[in-house]
């Protein structure tokens, strides 16, 4: 298991950061984390219809995701390999 993905899984999982926090926390733009939502890659809290809140986990599921996203891997094969993190840690 990577070493993001097992800090992710030690982290607090409560939504409280907003957009603009979030995106600063995880060294990413807020579009950025709209993308990943977009296309299934987080699932942050809601408050409300339209207002998002992070979570310590969602940030650092983000970093990984902005880390591989970095290594020129796809958003297809992002997918695939967290789908791989996660069932390997069962």
């Amino acid at each position: 298991m990577s070493a993001v993905i097992e800090k992710a899984h030690m982290v607090d999982r409560t939504p409280r950061y907003t957009m603009s926090v979030a995106a600063h926390l995880a060294a990413v733009a807020a579009h950025t984390l709209r993308t990943y939502e977009r296309v299934g890659l987080l699932s942050p809290g809601r408050l409300g219809k339209r207002n998002r809140l992070f979570s310590d986990a969602d940030i650092a599921r983000a970093q990984h995701i902005a880390e591989l996203a970095r290594q020129g891997i796809n958003m297809a094969g992002i997918k695939a390999i967290l789908r791989m993190e996660e069932e390997s840690e069962t």
